[in-house]
């Protein structure tokens, strides 16, 4: 600790070390105990020894009677008044920590209140907060010159003791942001007390406003002088301190199944490569799969498993003329090595092979291998890439049931039995220091290491081998956490082994109905997210942002896909969007003025002004999730002049569309009259001419324009049109009275872009997922018997006599169960016949497949080998639930006039993929065919068309 110095150097650096407290609960607890103690005659406290503050607060005190004095290093605060001087502060927390995709829902200010020791006041404290109308040296901070007349070294304050804006945004104004009474009859409890900050902290982390502070003043400042510690105070739990507790998003999740043999297995991710084993007609291999779309065969004997991959190296455990060793395999250099030559190499799922950099470590028999699997010992074997020699490690029990390496360390997790609730061990093998060390004890399994942290399972339940909880041990800490509570974490010896990368661990959940997921736990922010709602999912591993893992069909059949998942932060989106604009002038009421470099409010000379704006918010649909819009008008004029009245500015919604060429006090189009002159709206209540704006703002007639924007939250009103409640019609600003109050703001039409009217809209991200690898054949009926299951197109409609059908599916086991998927659009990509007309439209059409069907035989007559259609062409219900009916769930047109553009075409499926994902139905597909089917054939690419930026794709949003 450093005492009794002015450090300016280090008090900066040690500014920037902000201690926030993100919490996810908080409680005010504001209230004050009166206590009836006569008031005594006092003196402001001494400072006492000053220290560096570490704290991340700035503060300064203001002090009427040394006006020029700056007390940037005092151990209090204080505020209030006595002796007819006045008291008042300045605070600054840095806030970049947080950004406009932040959601603040808490923000607390905390002050130790400790002084005048014992006394009371004749007057009650009403502490008050604002905002300070300048940016007094940002962060990292100067103090060296504010004071109660300066806010910087030549700079003085417009008005001595401070400039701020009130809640309203009035400069001087007395609406504060906070505010807390301290009875003057209550003795100092030395203990915080809490204002609620909540939104000026938003206004600041959303950028409305630049982060300028807090100022700090009492409502009245006579006989009423307390004081707080301040930062630079010795004990860092009495300092001032703010508390934010931030609304995190949810996760992200885009799922993307990809390519294998249909019993792939033991999934391992590195970048952006995952391997795996596969298994076609009895012999299992090692496969490759590269995020761009490339499969590589690596292993091509049929007896390899369990792979791991690093960097540009893989390996894997395989049994060639009966014996088991381990393999390698280098992309770069496409060179097979064999790695073990002595045979005795085991492998399988988390006693695989593992590799970090050029360490490949694997469990090997030893010498005293038996055939009863519970009374074997095995050794880990080491084996150094660089230097080519090998290194055993014993282990420590008769069973060895996981081992991982990370760095120079390697986890391991061992028993006594095969039988894995049996007394087990993890240890710890140091490759830097060979030693190893005895970590934790238990009824252990399944380690997986990152850094410095070990995540495994423990069982909850020492009978039921089903029962296990995830844990994180932290070896820097020597401390675990218990991650999970429920005692569903999956049995690793069937279903899941835990895997981390860097805060995030990803797991497997077995649930008594049999149904198995993914989940993800952050550490960073304590948060839990469920990856996986098919049930069957299990195995998972993770790289960075990215998630694999398998999904069985059936726990009991080798039925096994491989799916990749990509996590990413929720957000929201803040655009600004181009504007148009027309004053309504009384005293002219026929002349459109739409050229203008300003718009005005207001009446001036018995004139009423009002405006006309309109922002393209085409960008926006009714999947948007608007979360704030702010309308932003920059006042510059009467300039430095005042008015006899306050100028209360509304927005309305203007009752019907407008022209921008002709719209006027009288006109709202050319030759269309407003029903009222000066225009025609709705209120916020959807009343006529009615008198609840959407948004208000009040403009002191006291003051002359601030040479600065004016906001106004018109998120309501946003919403409406964004939402399709409403024709967006823009906004009607007026002022609620018209008289001896005019202001103008600057326009569209003016040069200066940083002054013109904007519109900021904050947008939350609505998730996407978008599914591909579809199954799809064609139905020709001039071919009734012929399976179409891998042509490069699929089509509709009719040509020469003959009618062309399609019958598609996604893989949506993923998904079921899922009830929060709002919209779902089907996307075709149209590109036959190219560059031609047809004589008819076609208006494509979906339905639902009335029965599953094998794509292996389905043509015009059949849907399965041997069974046939009860309606050539496929059998179908309609929207309605009717059988061959005419209500389909999606329907788009393409003319007949246009010639492909090649470029996708969206139908929008939801009705039906909700019936399939809540379990109403089977998930048979979509049929897809032309409403009529004549001189109208268009063909679409098809999921064997070989690109993958053209082949059908379903996508999903999520509420």
């Amino acid at each position: 600790m450093i005492t009794n110095k002015k450090l300016n150097s280090l008090s900066l650096a040690a500014a920037a070390l902000i201690l926030y407290l993100i919490l996810f609960s908080y409680t005010s607890s504001a209230a004050t105990t009166i206590c009836n103690v006569e008031s005594t005659n006092y003196q402001p406290p001494e400072d006492s020894e000053e220290i560096v503050s570490e704290i991340g607060v700035s503060d300064n005190r203001l002090r009427e009677a040394s006006p020029d004095t700056v007390y940037k290093d005092s151990s209090f605060i204080d505020v209030g008044g006595m002796n007819n001087v006045r008291y008042r502060d300045i605070l600054q927390f840095d806030l970049s920590k947080y950004t406009s995709n932040s959601r603040i829902t808490n923000a607390v200010l905390s002050l130790y209140w400790y002084y005048p020791t014992g006394k009371t006041r004749p007057e009650d404290t009403v502490i008050e907060i604002y905002r300070p109308a300048t940016s007094w040296k940002l962060f990292p901070w100067d103090q060296d010159y504010i004071s109660w007349n300066k806010e910087d070294k030549d700079d003085a304050w417009r008005n001595a003791g401070g400039d701020w804006y009130d809640k309203n945004g009035i400069l001087q104004g007395n609406t504060p942001y906070a505010t807390i009474t301290i009875k003057g009859s209550t003795l100092p409890d030395n203990r915080y007390y809490e204002l609620d900050v909540t939104d000026l902290v938003e206004e600041y982390v959303i950028g409305k406003y630049e982060n300028t502070g807090i100022l700090i003043k009492a409502r009245t400042e006579s006989n009423n002088y307390i004081a707080f510690y301040s930062s630079d105070w010795t004990d860092e739990n009495q300092r001032p301190k703010i508390t934010v507790t931030e609304e995190k998003l949810p996760y992200e999740i885009n799922i993307i199944q990809i390519f294998t043999l249909g019993s792939a297995n033991d999934p391992n991710i590195y970048d952006d490569m995952i391997v795996y084993e596969d298994r076609d007609n009895g012999k299992t291999d090692i496969y490759a799969y590269e995020l761009s779309g490339h499969l590589y065969m690596i292993s091509k004997s049929g007896t390899a498993n369990s792979p791991a991959i690093y960097g540009d190296k893989i390996v894997w455990m395989e049994d060639r003329n009966g014996k088991s060793d381990i393999y390698m395999y280098n992309i770069s250099t496409s060179q097979e090595t064999q790695i073990s030559t002595n045979g005795t190499a085991l492998g399988n799922g988390d006693s695989g092979p593992d590799i970090y950099k050029d360490t490949i470590v694997w469990e090997e028999l030893n010498d005293t291998y038996r055939s009863n699997h519970d009374t074997y010992r095995s050794n880990l074997v080491i084996h150094n890439l660089s230097t080519q020699q090998n290194t055993q490690i014993p282990i420590s029990n008769k069973n060895l049931y996981s081992f991982a390496i990370h760095d120079d360390k390697i986890v391991v997790c061992s028993g006594v039995t095969s039988v894995t609730y049996q007394p087990s061990i993890i240890d710890m093998y140091d490759l830097s220091t060979q030693e190893t060390t005895r970590i934790i004890s238990g009824g252990l399994h399944s380690s997986a290491i990152y850094d410095n942290r070990i995540a495994y399972l423990e069982k909850s339940d020492r009978y039921n081998i089903y029962v296990y909880d995830l844990y994180v041990y932290d070896l820097s800490t020597q401390q675990g956490i218990q991650v999970s509570t429920s005692g569903n974490a999956c049995n690793p010896i069937i279903y899941s082994l835990p895997s981390i990368y860097n805060d995030r661990i990803v797991w497997g959940k077995f649930f008594q109905n049999g149904m198995s997921n993914i989940y993800m736990y952050d550490l960073s922010n304590s948060k839990e997210t469920q990856i996986t709602t098919s049930g069957n999912a299990m195995y998972p591993d993770i790289y960075g942002d990215t998630i694999v893992w398998i999904d069985h069909e059936d726990i009991y059949t080798d039925k096994n896909d491989i799916f990749v998942g990509t996590v990413s932060e929720g957000k929201y989106i803040i655009s600004e969007i181009g504007v148009s604009d027309n004053r309504l002038r009384e005293a002219s009421p026929d002349t459109v003025y739409k050229d203008s470099s300003f718009i005005d409010v207001g009446g001036m000379n018995n004139v009423r002004y009002r405006d006309i704006l309109q922002f393209d918010l085409s960008k926006y649909t009714s999947n948007s999730r608007i979360t704030n819009a702010v309308l932003s008008l920059y006042w510059y004029y009467p300039a430095g002049k005042t008015r006899p009245e306050d100028t209360v500015i509304e927005i309305y919604r203007p009752a019907s569309s407008w022209n921008l060429d002709y719209v006027s006090w009288n006109k709202k189009d050319k030759n269309v009259a407003w029903e009222k002159p000066g225009g025609d709206w709705y209120d916020k209540n959807g009343i006529l001419q009615g008198n609840t704006p959407y948004a208000t703002i009040t403009v002191k007639g006291s003051f002359p324009p601030g040479d600065k924007y004016y906001e106004l939250d018109v998120t309501d009103l946003v919403k409406e049109y964004t939402s399709g409640k409403y024709e967006n019609t823009g906004f009607l600003i007026k002022a609620r009275t018209e008289n001896n109050n005019y202001i103008a703001f600057y326009s569209s039409d003016w040069t200066d872009e940083n002054q013109k009217p904007k519109i900021t809209v904050v947008e939350k991200e609505v998730p996407v997922v978008t599914v591909t690898g579809a199954t799809d054949n064609r139905l020709r009926e001039a071919s009734p018997n012929t399976v179409y299951s891998d042509t490069s197109f699929i089509d509709i409609g009719g040509m020469n006599n003959v009618r062309y059908r399609d019958i598609i599916r996604f893989d949506l086991s993923e998904y079921k169960g899922d009830t929060s998927i709002e919209k779902a659009a089907l996307y075709l990509y149209w590109y036959y016949p190219a560059g031609k007309t047809r004589p008819e439209d076609t208006v494509i059409e979906i339905y639902r497949p009335a029965s599953s069907w094998n794509s292996d035989y389905v043509s015009w007559n059949k849907r399965d080998n041997g069974v046939v259609w009860t309606s050539p062409g496929g059998d179908w219900y309609d929207k309605n639930g009717v059988l061959q009916g005419g209500t389909p769930y999606a329907t788009i047109t393409i003319r007949g006039s246009s010639p492909p553009d090649n470029k996708y075409y969206k139908l929008d499926v939801t009705d039906l993929v909700k019936e399939y994902t809540s379990g109403k139905y089977e998930n048979t597909g979509f049929l897809i065919k032309a409403h009529t089917e004549s001189n109208n054939y268009i063909a679409f690419y098809s999921s064997d068309c070989g690109n993958e930026s053209q082949v059908p794709k379903l996508q999903l949003v999520y509420s």
